[in-house]
């Protein structure tokens, strides 16, 4: 039976943005995927407003800056980034994503993203079970420039079901 697990094996890209930079790469559980992007978009809801009137009030709030401190924890593995004083930035801190070039904070955002593509076949597994995959995973990713979309969960559609007879 196939593997359906991801794998914790990284991998490596060299950073455009940054001479000499490199990231080593995971790719999230798909529980941990699901996590990032309900950290995209909460909703709020009060019962009884500030101004004393019985109607609820409903707010939204979203912050990539979360997801992204989320994403780059569990995702950057392994790096040789450093901070201007010469020492390892330790993206397991949030402080460290803030203090990224804008630049190298999005190239990095783009490479976790294009990890995520369900529509491109990465092997979950070193060894796989009988069926063939794709393993030209950061060439590959690296020819296809394009962005996720993260809907908030009430705008999600389900899969269909099949009617029962």
């Amino acid at each position: 039976m196939p593997r359906a697990t991801v794998s914790m094996k990284p991998t490596k890209f060299d950073l455009e943005t940054c001479p000499e930079g490199w990231v080593e790469l995971r790719r999230m559980s798909y529980g941990e995927l699901l996590a990032s992007q309900d950290m995209a978009y909460q909703i709020n809801v009060q019962m009884q407003s500030q101004n004393g009137s019985a109607e609820p009030e409903m707010g939204a709030k979203m912050s990539q800056a979360s997801v992204l401190e989320y994403q780059f924890k569990l995702c950057i593995v392994n790096h040789n980034l450093e901070n201007e004083a010469g020492q390892p930035l330790d993206f397991r801190q949030a402080s460290a994503v803030h203090l990224l070039d804008p630049l190298i904070g999005q190239e990095i955002n783009s490479l976790v993203e294009k990890l995520h593509r369900w529509d491109k076949t990465y092997p979950n597994s070193e060894t796989l079970s009988g069926s063939a995959s794709s393993t030209n995973g950061a060439a590959e990713m690296a020819s296809t420039p394009k962005q996720v979309l993260v809907l908030p969960p009430e705008e999600r559609v389900p899969p269909a079901t099949s009617p029962t007879s």
